[in-house]
């Protein structure tokens, strides 16, 4: 219980109120209620057993918050053979009071042992003797006294659960176990042990005893993207409709890359100099959101790639790579182009050869096919990354091409060899946030040699050069950003900062370069790729609309927030929209108006991520074109 205490507090996302101390209490005693029926020695060992376990998942799950905001659930375990590619970063995440989590299990260990000491071989061997000599009723009366305090332990241990969540459920929670909703309203009822039996139970259901989704809600689903591709065919009477078509496209996901970066200086040195050149002769959107969940960077390729919400739990590259979508190098395939993904690193991480190959992009080079001349952090520098890419690219003598680049230098923690490091950071030299700067700038450099070799190899004036941030760096110590920013930093920047990743479109020949105000998102990628080159949307089940287009959406992120450039909505955490804080931006600075302004936007970000929900889990997409093959 004081662990549990000790976590909620370090989440920071709720209260240590009454209903979470009764689920607690009722979680503790439902796990450990059977070992009432344990002998001495077989009790004493499974309690500290029980005890070592617990105390290991609370760490693992205090771990994982403070990198992805959010708790361990089983689809997450399912990628846990991912776990030692990330051990630099969870070193990096421990703190040393974080070892108070198994400040007790010396304690246990060592009763557990003075008890099988103390019913040694010698004496069990006699219970044993006097047990059989004993009669069968005395037996049953045993087991009887063992079963009654069970039975009442675990009535005690369920009605603390029930009752506080049936409260809740029927209050201000309405709805909370109806569809995939947010992990942290859900730990705000049920508690940390609490949720994870519900996501078990949630992952069952979902895998083993679901029922077939009703019609209605396939035709609900249906219905809505017939709504958004209405929106979506506004571009095709827009002015750059079709205006590129056959040009070559090269996306650079950038690993960790984040918007306030830009244009800054630290030290007399531009942090970003090669992309803020770049920046001024592309089509820039400084309101671009990236909106990945627990996938991070396969999340970010998922809704940059095709067009859906990432899942609440887990990566659909891993729990749905075997689903029909409609993604980006089949669309652009059908209009004759070569599709290949750029990744130096493990094929199988984020099961990306399956992914891919579903996909359907000719190619996948990964780290069999980079030679490791310049070794940084996981894998390959950006630099040699960037020039292997090109020569790849140039091998293939097909044209046009789409290739997706994704980096790697800049991956938490951000540690760059020293030779690397070339920026005076100050104040910030010897934190996470200084290290992460030094990455940026290293990021640029090869950025900006990555153009010199497109030119070199009379790429450049025929290629559309994209480039966006996957997700956040993970770094929330808001004492490092005021160092940074020179000022302190508000609730609504907190939530800007870590949302906020660049992206730009540079076109042949510098063309149309200039700002679009417009609040975009990582979803809306692929319809932006079909606007410039001139790919109708029919028949095509996307969430995203062009950012080149005058139509307008908001952009939703996982955790139910949302904004369309007018409003920005921060959810709270016990998921009560009304309870959320709503910003205005028309003004210089956003300012905190009525959260009924922002209701309406809510409530229709939480039907988008629901309705994206439905059509991964079920794989409607491929009902949806059977039914169009069909007419």
């Amino acid at each position: 219980m004081y662990k549990l205490n000790f976590l909620n507090h370090e989440f920071n996302v709720g209260e240590m109120n009454d209903w979470k101390w009764k689920v607690n209490l009722g979680a503790v005693l439902l796990a450990s209620f059977w070992t009432i029926f344990l002998g001495r020695r077989a009790k004493a060992l499974s309690l500290a057993i029980l005890d070592l376990g617990l105390s290991f998942l609370l760490f693992s799950d205090l771990i994982y918050f403070r990198y992805f905001k959010d708790f361990i659930s089983v689809p997450v375990l399912l990628q846990a053979g991912q776990v030692g590619e990330l051990q630099a970063s969870i070193w990096s995440l421990i703190q040393p009071g974080d070892w108070i989590l198994f400040a007790d299990i010396p304690v246990a260990l060592a009763l557990a042992g003075w008890v099988l000491w103390r019913n040694s071989a010698k004496r069990l061997s006699a219970t044993a003797i006097t047990r059989r000599e004993a009669p069968t009723s005395k037996l049953r009366a045993s087991l009887w006294r063992k079963f009654i305090p069970a039975t009442l332990v675990f009535a005690i241990g369920w009605a603390l659960i029930y009752y506080p969540v049936e409260e809740q459920k029927n209050g201000w929670a309405r709805g909370l176990f109806v569809g995939n909703w947010w992990n942290i309203p859900i730990y705000n009822v049920t508690g940390l042990l609490g949720f994870h039996g519900y996501d078990t139970y949630r992952y069952a259901k979902e895998h083993w005893f679901g029922d077939e989704l009703p019609e209605a809600q396939i035709e609900e689903a249906k219905n809505w993207f017939a709504e958004r591709q209405a929106l979506q065919k506004q571009m095709e009477n827009e002015p750059l409709f079709g205006q590129y078509k056959g040009k070559n496209v090269l996306v650079v996901q950038a690993e960790a890359f984040q918007e306030f970066v830009i244009g800054q200086s630290i030290g007399g040195e531009e942090i970003t100099p090669n992309l803020n050149k770049l920046i001024g002769q592309s089509i820039y959107f400084p309101n671009f959101y990236h909106q990945t969940a627990q996938g991070r960077t396969s999340d970010a390729d998922f809704l940059t790639s095709c067009s859906m919400h990432p899942l609440p739990t887990g990566s659909a590259f891993i729990r749905f790579a075997g689903n029909e979508f409609d993604c980006v190098p089949s669309i652009v395939k059908s209009e004759g182009y070569d599709a290949t993904v750029h990744h130096a690193y493990d094929g199988s991480f984020w099961n990306r050869n399956n992914m891919y190959h579903n996909m359907n992009y000719d190619q996948f080079y990964n780290i069999k096919d980079y030679t490791i001349d310049e070794p940084i952090g996981w894998s390959l520098g950006d630099t040699s990354f960037f020039r292997q890419t090109v020569e790849q690219l140039k091998e293939r003598q097909k044209s046009p091409f789409y290739a997706l680049s994704i980096t790697l230098s800049s991956h938490h923690p951000f540690k760059l060899p020293y030779t690397n490091q070339e920026l005076s950071v100050g104040d910030l030299q010897g934190t996470i946030l200084g290290d992460y700067v030094q990455a940026a700038h290293y990021v640029d450099s090869a950025v900006g040699e990555l153009v010199e070799d497109l030119k070199s190899e009379g790429l450049w004036e025929n290629t559309i050069l994209m480039f966006y941030g996957d997700h956040d760096n993970s770094v929330y110590d808001w004492k490092l950003y005021e160092k940074y920013f020179g000022k302190p930093v508000s609730d609504i920047d907190k939530d800007r900062i870590v949302r906020k990743v660049p992206f730009f479109i540079h076109l042949p020949n510098d063309e149309n370069a200039g700002v679009v105000e417009k609040a975009v998102g990582q979803i809306d990628t692929t319809p932006t790729i079909m606007h410039l080159l001139g790919i109708p949307t029919d028949n095509r089940y996307l969430m995203g609309i062009s950012m080149l287009s005058e139509a307008q959406k908001s952009v939703v992120f996982r955790n139910g927030g949302y904004t369309d450039g007018k409003v920005y909505f921060v959810p709270s955490g016990d998921g009560i929209t009304g309870n959320g804080a709503c910003y205005d931006l028309t003004g210089d600075e956003p300012q905190t108006t009525d959260s009924a302004s922002c209701v309406a936007g809510a409530e229709s970000a939480k039907q988008d991520l629901n309705i994206s929900d439905r059509v991964i889990e079920n794989d409607l997409i491929a009902v949806f074109h059977e039914e169009d093959d069909g007419k």
